[in-house]
């Protein structure tokens, strides 16, 4: 379970929508919650500056007041509330007191915002995910609609993203420490489909595309199955399945939320970066607009390639499941 939790605020309730996850995370561990808003004046008002430095103040004040409100509204919610409110950029105040808090997660809403929009302004949710070793866990706010029922990490169903990738490692990672006793975590691949038939040098066919499909399946249920092995060995005290789908990643991972009724979705980011590999277009971010439940985003961290290595056997990750995806 998750002891310290960071909760980014910008005073919007789109951005509130991700407290009652935080709050039920923060239950199951008897743990804390850092709220944190990040104060930014607007550019000075006067050519000489004069004013700037009263409007940050002002600007740290406002911040330090919506916090407390907020806190205030948690009493007997949660174990300890603390709050945080630097002045600067949101992301780098977000990552900054997560590192000085120890938390051991993020908790955010998003917008997902795409298009132009994004382009222009980046997204806060990406520019953490970038630069921070701790899961995020996101919740995409979708403006009018009602948002999401919350869970009790205690008896979670959990659906863990795997693709063969030594990132794998990192999302079992999060998904242990996210799930309770009661809990349920469904080990879930999505393998393309074969193209085409296989033959031999002489044309004479060795296997057609629905004994391609089997073999690719079989190998990514004997991949999936070893995982699961592994977490139990580890003491994961949670049941675990395995879920294996053609087609379509981000579409098969939604659809394979929706079948087995899962709370929440982990998934590894695989670290790539510019404006073709941002998150939010991406397989992970296909998932995050598409999927029903909020997902956890784990970047890529020192450690996680030996973690995966010791959990499969390297003829299976040589076999591949999948390419690298998210």
């Amino acid at each position: 379970m998750f002891s310290t939790l960071a909760v980014p605020l910008d005073g919007s309730p789109l951005a509130e929508r991700a407290l009652p996850y935080a709050i039920r995370m923060a239950q199951a561990s008897q743990g804390r919650l850092i709220l944190v808003r990040a104060a930014l004046a607007p550019p000075p008002r006067t050519l000489d500056g004069a004013s700037w430095e009263q409007d940050q103040a002002e600007a740290v004040e406002e911040a330090e007041t919506y916090l407390k409100q907020i806190a205030d509204s948690l009493a007997g919610q949660v174990a300890s509330v603390e709050i945080a409110a630097p002045y600067g950029r949101a992301s780098a105040q977000i990552l900054e007191a997560a590192a000085r808090f120890n938390a051991e997660g993020i908790v955010m809403a998003t917008h997902g915002r795409t298009g132009l929009p994004h382009l222009l302004y980046g997204s806060v949710t990406e520019a953490v995910l970038a630069d921070t070793s701790i899961p995020v866990f996101v919740v995409y706010a979708r403006p009018g609609e009602p948002a999401s029922p919350t869970f009790s990490p205690k008896s979670a169903r959990v659906l863990v993203t795997q693709d063969g990738s030594e990132f794998d490692a990192a999302a079992v990672d999060a998904a242990i420490k996210l799930v309770g006793p009661e809990g349920e975590i469904i080990l879930v691949s999505v393998i393309p489909p074969p193209e085409r038939v296989t033959r031999d040098e002489v044309g004479h066919v060795i296997a057609y595309l629905d004994q391609q499909e089997e073999s690719d399946k079989l190998q990514a249920r004997e991949y999936l199955t070893t995982i699961a092995v592994q977490m139990r060995t580890r003491g994961a005290t949670s049941q675990v399945k395995t879920d294996v789908r053609i087609g379509d990643p981000a579409s098969g991972i939604a659809m394979a939320a929706i079948d087995e009724s899962a709370d929440v979705i982990v998934m590894a980011t695989h670290g790539r970066t510019g404006i073709g590999r941002a998150v939010f277009g991406s397989v992970a971010g296909t998932v995050l607009r598409s999927a029903p439940t909020p997902v956890v985003l784990v970047h890529p961290h020192a450690g996680a390639t030996a973690t995966a290595a010791a959990a499969a056997p390297e003829e299976v990750l040589e076999a591949g499941v999948a390419p690298p995806l998210f």
